[in-house]
């Protein structure tokens, strides 16, 4: 990811992230549906680098039982990453965390990120953290005109799972609203800043 400077750049962030969790879905749903060559995936494999080469034996993923759970794994990197850049635009457009706030585009903040929180601290096992009055508490929000509601109260502790925020389809909605409120959000002008443009420095 590249370093953001403007609310274009971190948008394009956004969708080259969605783009990475498309890919991982349609390559998990090609391995549940065994399409996969197993002969030719699970080979020797050696890479060579100009330092050091790394080499991978076969053997690792040679039934679907063992390449279903990688794939649905990456699935769940690709998904964390996602929200985590998706929070990041939030932040880079000015549109900080307000969980006091019950409007409904503070709340759409505020779910943002909850669940990039529930990643970050460990990809590999996320975990709802809802802490406090602020965030201890039921969210509801219409997303692309399907109401969404959830008890974060009754997450706290527990691992994440897509059906608590409505599934695939629902984080996709989230995603097109979060982006249009981006896109919505004024910069924030530095007082300084304001002060010498309104003296015509």
């Amino acid at each position: 990811m590249s370093v953001h400077n403007t609310t274009t750049e971190a948008l394009a962030d956004v969708n080259y992230a969605f783009r990475h969790l498309e890919f991982a879905i349609r390559l998990m749903c090609y391995c549940e549906s065994g399409h996969l060559d197993l002969p030719n995936l699970d080979t020797d494999v050696s890479i060579l680098f100009e330092r050091e080469n790394v080499g991978f034996p076969s053997g690792t993923f040679s039934t679907i039982e063992a390449v279903v759970p990688a794939a649905q794994a990456l699935v769940g990197m690709a998904f964390g990453t996602s929200a985590m850049v998706l929070d990041a635009a939030f932040d880079v457009a000015g549109f900080k965390n307000n969980p006091h706030s019950l409007q409904p585009r503070d709340e759409l903040r505020t779910l943002v990120y909850m669940v990039r929180c529930a990643f970050a601290h460990n990809p590999a096992l996320p975990l709802w953290e809802a802490r406090g009055k602020q965030y201890a508490r039921m969210i509801s929000i219409p997303v692309g005109g399907i109401a969404l509601s959830i008890d974060l109260a009754s997450l706290n502790g527990l691992p994440f799972e897509y059906d608590h925020i409505g599934g695939f389809a629902s984080w996709l909605r989230i995603r097109t609203a979060s982006e249009a409120l981006i896109r919505d959000v004024q910069p924030i002008i530095p007082s300084d800043l304001a002060h010498n443009a309104a003296q015509g420095r």
